[in-house]
């Protein structure tokens, strides 16, 4: 940004929220390994499933294909608009 620019605009708070906030740790072995470079929206979703938990949504940052660190936390939203979305964060 250049010098003496400024950001204008506002925030406002739209509600409270509840999150809850989940560590995940996966064992793969390298067919598992590809299957999630491969899909890793469809196989999280699968595997949290197969856990019973609800995925409505699941947002996941674009990792690189050969990259094999993964965030471990997960924030869940339980209730409200965005219920059962899953958010990945960095423990």
């Amino acid at each position: 940004m250049p010098e003496g620019a400024e950001i204008r605009g506002t925030i406002s708070k739209v509600g409270e929220q509840t999150v809850e906030v989940y560590k995940m740790s996966l064992d793969l072995d390298e067919a598992s390994r590809e299957k999630l470079r491969a899909d890793p929206s469809g196989v999280l979703k699968r595997f949290l499933e197969s856990q019973g938990y609800t995925v409505n949504a699941l947002r996941i940052p674009d990792l690189h294909a050969n990259e094999d660190v993964w965030p471990s936390g997960w924030i869940h939203i339980p209730s409200g608009p965005d219920k059962s979305h899953w958010h990945q964060i960095y423990l």
